[in-house]
């Protein structure tokens, strides 16, 4: 017993502490640890796995996964996938953004890339790749996804118009490639998908706003990539889109001339796209009569597609040339027609684009047929040798009466072109030309040109001759005789104009000079008959004849 009494001997016994104070600093520690990891663990995001096809620079621990540039996770894990076509990368992420972890989401990696069409993620040449996220809080709640192969190329969340586009035309789009309308640049194909067994492209495609209000049910889109050079039957067409599909594919759109504006579309939209401006104004014709062409001449020339004209007005193309269904032989027989199948749309020949304006044109043009119209091949371009379909009334067609029906297909008759008209009038004239005589019209131009040869010769000569005989001609002598005549002339005037013989007196001596030769000239005829008159009688005698001498 212990007792408080100092003058005790007794020691005062008192009770120590088990524990140290000391260990309060740990335990305090450990409580805000405990409290720091509860609340982590508490507030921190799922962990997700995204399938990407290579782990190209992707680091533990470092790479960050972002939204619009905002950090929101980090990849925590990378590793195969069992069937080594690629890895799976575990990512954290943050339990605020843990709501856009939906089916809508999509996740890329951000890394250098320079291609045709584009150059985008530079920034990362100092910083690093790094994983981007779409951000969408509507759909349902998904923890695995598949990385896109590349960015997509319309930023999400951007305003506009999604639209789905078909092709089955050689050219090709990829993501990137422009989407032209009157020269701007409107939107961009985002994804292609081959489908193998129809064959076709299936495109998407995003057009901005505000453009995306163009697009409505009755828009058209087709092909301006490159330049197009067109020989046509009309002649040479070039056809090319901007400086940008110059260097890379792009389409455009509108709405056919004559066509309606239409409803604006919805998203995700469905269109064609067509080869150019023309297929795609000549897809609003549903219905068109079918008609066949028996040619007994060449086709040369003739392509798919060449128009059918009637009085210079397109109403309709050439659909298929030497088709099999159309009637049967082949070629190679001497009298077989080659077969052209023609289409005539009511929608180009002022009717309604309905079944009973396909009624009206076949009725129409089986009255026609029954009269007068025929179908000839005309060439619409000298330079490209293209040749259309021309229909026509000819007076007097030969044939007229009954419609004629080859499988099923009524036959427009055909007349000669102008070009085999004037083949034939080629072969005529060449005929007439045959039986001319050319060989002796030849020989008889050679002589003439022989007879002509000689005459030139003989002008050669004579003009020779009087080169010399001018020369012969003493120039000197005939100047002084020339001057000699000058002076006595001038003399003569003189004289007469000094007060010489006047008029009456050269006159009188002039009339005296004649009666002197009028009275001399019997004298001079007889001198002229008798000139040995003068010096010997006239009874002079016969003159002695000699004779022959006497047998």
């Amino acid at each position: 017993m212990t007792t408080n009494d100092p003058n005790s001997n007794e020691a005062t016994v008192k009770p120590t502490s088990s524990i140290s104070r000391i260990w309060l600093i740990p335990i305090i520690v450990a409580l805000i640890g405990g409290w720091m990891v509860y609340y982590q663990w508490t507030n921190q995001g799922p962990l997700i796995t995204i399938e990407l096809h290579s782990a190209t620079g992707i680091e533990v621990n470092k790479t960050p996964i972002k939204v619009r540039d905002l950090d929101i996770g980090q990849v925590k894990k990378i590793s195969l996938k069992p069937d080594l076509d690629g890895v799976l990368v575990t990512a954290r992420i943050d339990a605020s953004a843990s709501h856009l972890l939906n089916e809508n989401a999509k996740f890329w990696v951000v890394a250098p890339r320079i291609s045709f069409s584009e150059v985008s993620g530079l920034n990362t040449l100092i910083s690093g790749s790094y994983i981007a996220m779409s951000a969408d809080d509507n759909g349902k709640e998904q923890l695995h996804f598949n990385a896109l192969s590349r960015p997509p190329v319309t930023p999400p969340g951007t305003p506009g118009l999604h639209v789905m586009l078909r092709s089955d035309d050689e050219f090709a789009y990829k993501p990137g490639d422009p989407i032209i309308y009157k020269g701007f640049k409107v939107g961009e194909f985002e994804d292609a998908t081959f489908n193998i067994e129809e064959r076709v492209v299936y495109y998407d495609a995003f057009i901005e706003a505000p453009y995306h209000k163009l697009i409505t049910v009755n828009t058209r889109f087709w092909d301006v990539s490159g330049v197009k050079l067109q020989l046509e039957s009309s002649g040479v067409s070039v056809e090319t889109g901007s400086l940008e599909t110059l260097l890379a594919n792009g389409i455009t759109f509108g709405i056919p001339d004559g066509v309606p504006k239409g409803e604006l579309v919805v998203e995700n939209a469905f269109f064609t796209i067509y080869e150019d401006n023309t297929a795609a104004s000549d897809a609003r014709y549903k219905v068109a009569a079918e008609y066949l062409l028996l040619i007994d001449e060449s086709v040369r020339g003739l392509t798919v597609g060449a128009p059918v004209e009637y009085r210079g007005i397109e109403i309709g193309n050439v659909t298929g040339i030497n088709s099999l269904p159309a009637i049967e032989g082949n070629i190679l027989e001497q009298d077989y027609p080659i077969p052209v199948l023609i289409n005539i749309y009511p929608g180009k020949a002022r009717q309604p684009d309905t079944e009973e304006g396909l009624s009206a044109i076949k009725q129409t043009l089986r009255n026609w047929l029954e009269r007068d119209l025929r179908a000839t091949l005309r060439m619409g371009n000298v330079l490209t040798g293209g040749l259309y379909v021309d229909l026509q009334h000819v007076p007097d067609a030969a044939g007229s009466g009954k419609v004629s029906i080859v499988n099923g297909y009524e036959v427009i008759p055909t007349v000669s072109n102008e070009f085999t008209q004037l083949t034939q009038k080629a072969d005529a004239i060449l005929d007439k030309i045959n039986q001319l005589p050319l060989k002796e019209m030849v020989a008889n131009v050679q002589l003439a040109v022989e007879d002509m040869k000689l005459a030139a010769e003989s002008v050669e000569t004579a003009s020779t001759d009087f080169d010399l005989l001018i020369e012969d001609i003493d120039a000197k002598a005939l100047n002084g005789n020339l001057n000699q005549v000058l002076v006595s002339l001038d003399s003569l005037l003189k004289n007469y104009s000094d007060g010489g013989f006047n008029q009456s007196e050269i006159k009188e001596t002039v009339d005296t000079l004649q009666d002197t030769l009028r009275n001399i000239q019997p004298l001079l005829l007889k001198l002229n008959q008798s000139p040995n008159s003068l010096i010997f009688s006239k009874d002079g005698g016969e003159d002695i004849q000699p004779k022959a001498q006497e047998k």
